[in-house]
């Protein structure tokens, strides 16, 4: 049983977690205009990938109809950082008026 990764969790930069944070809403609205189909949601700042850089996460595990758990298929790396570049280029402190 094979299915496609549509859930992401980004992590934010250390040093721009508090700005992620405060514009958390439209990030994700903007990540779902640009990826429609696919869902979002803003992490903490976890300890995994570059500090510097949008990490993307992706959620891999998915409950058949059986009741397992199983593996979703991995995407690709050009779409993960697709992802991370969208973040990376998005106006944090944009105002909510503006919003995606």
């Amino acid at each position: 049983m094979s299915k496609e990764v549509l859930e992401f969790i980004i992590v934010p930069p250390f040093s721009k977690r508090s700005e992620v944070d405060a514009a958390k809403e439209r990030l994700i609205a903007h990540l779902g205009y640009q990826f429609p189909g696919y869902t979002f949601k803003v992490g903490p700042f976890v300890p995994v990938g570059d500090e510097d850089r949008f990490t993307v996460l992706p959620v891999m595990n998915f409950v058949g109809d059986d009741g397992k758990s199983y593996m979703c298929e991995q995407p690709k790396r050009w779409f993960l950082q697709d992802i991370a570049d969208c973040c990376a280029a998005f106006e944090l402190k944009g105002k909510k008026s503006f919003a995606a």
